[in-house]
């Protein structure tokens, strides 16, 4: 059942946890345990989804071999991961055209977000403000922590 649509800043927070820097930032390592909890409850529950443009924006920066296995191997795994198809393409083409916001440097947004239109599903987010410029009716935004 698709129904969790876990956007990049999760993953990110998740694929954080155990880290030293993170357990040494009280606010970091809080939501990396919140985004461990959220990620693991969508996995067992068979509800998690990505879309293929958070694998691209995950492996976008440096990072290790290992956090690169995580990202390529291990969560792939745990996850359905969903393609940019014809419809999402439309979409986030027309999301993207409706702000000046999006027309250079947040298509990835466009993206994630148009997959969640395509597919019904709401959009798992701790920043709904990265969305606050993609209007569509069909775009349900969650906070999960």
């Amino acid at each position: 059942m698709l129904n969790t649509l876990i956007d990049t800043c999760i993953l990110v927070d998740f694929l954080r946890y155990g880290k030293t820097t993170t357990r040494k930032n009280p606010e970091r390592l809080k939501h990396s345990e919140l985004a461990r909890d959220f990620f693991y409850k969508a996995v067992a529950d068979a509800e998690a989804v990505i879309s293929v443009i958070t694998i691209k924006e995950l492996l976008q920066y440096p990072c290790s071999a290992k956090e690169e296995k995580r990202i390529t191997v291990e969560i792939p795994i745990a996850c359905t991961i969903l393609p940019i198809t014809y419809e999402i393409a439309v979409i986030a083409g027309n999301l993207s055209r409706q702000s000046t916001e999006y027309k250079n440097d947040h298509i990835e947004d466009c993206y994630i977000a148009a997959t969640a239109i395509v597919y019904n599903i709401p959009l798992y987010t701790k920043n709904p403000r990265d969305f606050a410029y993609v209007t569509h009716p069909k775009l349900n935004i969650e906070v999960p922590y």
